[in-house]
């Protein structure tokens, strides 16, 4: 017999093991997504920092959450494309600089 009940999200996981630390993570996230002193950039643009940051860390699952509320929030399917294209970029910029010494010390034994 298959089950019928929605998956779990990571949350559930957490607040099934650790309320307090699930309680936390939702307080720190309302202060910095509804605290009306945090409102420099609007909600759609931090959702989709959200997205970007997500698809960096190579999470799917918050990529795909952040992708609905950024949806939710007016975002058009071009500005979340834009925001997975930046993210790749900023991803590809940190290969770049972590390989640079390993670069440098090739360059130099071929002098």
């Amino acid at each position: 017999m298959t089950s019928t009940a929605p998956a779990r999200t990571p949350m559930d996981i957490l607040g099934a093991v650790s309320p307090e630390g699930a309680s936390t993570y939702l307080a720190h996230r309302a202060a910095i997504m509804d605290n009306p002193a945090l409102s420099a950039l609007p909600t759609k643009d931090k959702l989709l920092i959200g997205i970007g940051v997500a698809a960096a860390l190579q999470s799917s699952t918050c990529t795909l959450m952040w992708t609905r509320q950024a949806k939710n929030a007016g975002a058009s399917d071009a500005e979340i494309a834009e925001a997975v294209l930046v993210a790749r970029l900023m991803k590809m910029a940190t290969v770049n600089d972590t390989a640079a010494d390993a670069l440098a010390w090739l360059e130099a034994q071929q002098q």
